[in-house]
């Protein structure tokens, strides 16, 4: 059964926690290109003008549309107060909204029923893609809720939204050309498949040749004003850049139409065969709900079965999935990041649907959980063991004790799983940012000597992938931080000045390098299936951690 309004609202309350919990970490969930976008934002910043966008590597200016830039720079002060949560906090607020309308649509679809609006709120934050990209400094948080908006006004106020040939479409127009400026023109094409597709519902075009011309004469027109208004507002920045052919080159042509080019020899070999093959495609449907995997699989089993009981919001809602679904099958780099626009529709109809799953589907989100709770308990206790000090608090030992009850709950009261299933799901995410919390500051940092020491001089960090040294400067505040490949062993010897300092990374066990002024401990990401299996087998500081040295 679904969970009462009263369970549901501290479910709520406790996704909002773990949201908030951690959010200033430098370990947090996130994607490289995090570190990128802050880049942007502070060289714009330094720069002292909202136009043109600037940033220290020559080919990555204009890699996305300028909002959510100006919102870092208005949040950090133009960078004057330059923290990691400064820059995400409204990450986490627009998530909240979408949670929002998420909620407001169940609302409405369950006969305004206020536990069912709190509950695929809940959902939708549960969501594995959600609080990974729903929390950054990333163009997700915002492009979501502004794409679900263009949705959430259609389906609120049907069927006069349906009806309206200027006013309606004038809205929507409005609202998805702040999503365009937020990630890409490219989103226009999923919104205006999506909303054509409910306008040929509505037009019910099974029934003749009337509905045909009814779409035509009354849908398309406010479609095509729509998607030209949207453009037009994107359009935007071009007038407002002082340099608008480096944002054709660099954004149009470069990040969205080389997208569309074929990694692969043949188009049709990358559809059916590799990482980014539509079935992998298919399936990050599931590691898009992480823990809620089999409760979404319930609901895709239940929603075919009891088709023909759908009604029209819930009808509406699948082809909203469908739509993006498919209308990213086409480029050639396929992601279930393209994805997060139709998750709150997800959300929703898993809570249509919720009465309806088996208990056993919701007992594996609640295993998976307390699986992931042991672990985590069990590695906290192997690095305190083996390092012989208290690393983790005591807030993180409490976090996991009560995780532990909640999951556990469903053993010991009478039937709680449908109540604790979601629950679970959020203990699971909070007691791995609790785990990955330790490794920052004080205990994960450097010392207030290497600290001063670094202030001011030029500070060479290797990077895994592109931009990801920026994230030295909130680990080393005040020095000048510059990258260099990390498979290259080091910077070019002729770009390093006299008074530069250098981090090397070594395992625990080796002495420290020449010249050593400082270190930190450092977890150590992508790790072999090798070192997995050590892992388990106890080696854990050997292949979980590594010390950085700052070095003259």
């Amino acid at each position: 059964m679904q969970p009462s309004a009263r369970i549901a609202l501290a479910t709520l309350l406790l996704g909002a926690a773990t949201y908030l919990h951690g959010l200033g970490s430098l370990h947090i969930m996130s994607n490289g290109d995090e570190m990128i976008y802050a880049q942007i934002t502070r060289a714009t910043a330094a720069n002292g003008h909202w136009l043109p966008l600037r940033s220290e590597m020559p080919d990555m200016v204009n890699t996305k549309p300028p909002l959510l830039f100006w919102q870092g720079i208005v949040t950090t002060d133009w960078a004057r107060h330059w923290t990691l949560v400064a820059l995400r906090w409204p990450s986490v607020a627009w998530t909240l909204l979408t949670a929002t309308l998420t909620g407001l649509i169940a609302w409405r679809a369950k006969g305004r029923d206020a536990a069912a609006g709190l509950f695929a709120a809940a959902i939708y934050m549960a969501f594995l893609s959600t609080y990974r990209y729903g929390r950054p400094f990333l163009t997700n948080a915002p492009e979501t809720f502004w794409v679900v908006l263009c949705f959430f006004v259609m389906l609120w106020w049907r069927p006069r939204s349906f009806e309206s040939r200027f006013l309606f479409p004038t809205i929507v127009g409005g609202i998805a050309g702040v999503a365009l400026l937020t990630k890409s023109f490219a989103q226009l094409l999923p919104i205006g498949v999506g909303l054509a597709a409910w306008h040929l519902h509505d037009a019910r075009l099974a029934g003749g040749g009337r509905d045909w011309r009814r779409f035509f004469l009354r849908s398309v027109p406010g479609l095509l004003w729509m998607a030209i208004l949207s453009l037009g507002i994107f359009g935007l920045w071009f007038l407002l850049d002082p340099d608008p052919r480096a944002i054709w080159n660099e954004f149009v042509v470069g990040e969205n139409i080389g997208k569309i080019r074929a990694n692969r020899e043949s188009y049709l070999g990358s559809l059916l065969w590799g990482r980014m093959s539509i079935w992998i495609y298919a399936g990050s449907w599931f590691t898009n709900v992480g823990l809620l995997a089999f409760p979404f699989a319930g609901t895709l089993l239940r929603g075919w079965q009891h088709r023909r009981e759908a009604d029209e919001t819930e009808r509406l809602l699948w082809l909203w999935v469908a739509s993006y679904f498919l209308v990213f099958c086409l480029p050639t780099q396929r992601s279930g990041r393209y994805l997060l626009e139709a998750m709150p529709a997800i959300a929703v109809l898993m809570t249509l649907h919720w009465r309806r799953l088996l208990p056993s589907a919701l007992a594996t989100t609640v295993a998976a959980a307390a699986l992931m709770l042991a672990i985590v308990a069990w590695l906290s206790w192997m690095l305190e063991r083996e390092t012989g000090s208290e690393i983790f608090s005591r807030w993180h030992w409490g976090i996991l004790a009560a995780a532990a009850v909640v999951v556990s709950a469903p053993l010991f009261r009478g039937r709680p799983l449908a109540a604790c299933t979601v629950p679970a799901a959020f203990c699971g995410l909070l007691a791995v940012s609790s785990f990955l919390g330790a490794f920052d500051p004080p205990w994960g940092g450097f010392s207030p000597e290497s600290v001063a020491a670094a202030r001011g001089r030029v500070v060479w960090a290797p990077e895994s992938f592109r931009g990801s040294a920026e994230v030295y400067r909130f680990v080393l505040p005040g020095a000048t931080v510059r990258g260099y490949p990390r498979e290259a062993g080091g910077p070019e010897p002729a770009s390093v000045g006299a008074d530069d300092l250098l981090i090397v990374v070594r395992h625990l066990a080796e002495p420290p390098p020449a010249g050593a002024i400082g270190s930190r401990i450092d977890l150590v990401s992508r790790q072999t299936t090798r070192q997995l299996l050590e892992m388990l087998a106890g080696k854990v500081q050997e292949n979980l951690f590594c010390r950085e040295w700052l070095v003259r």
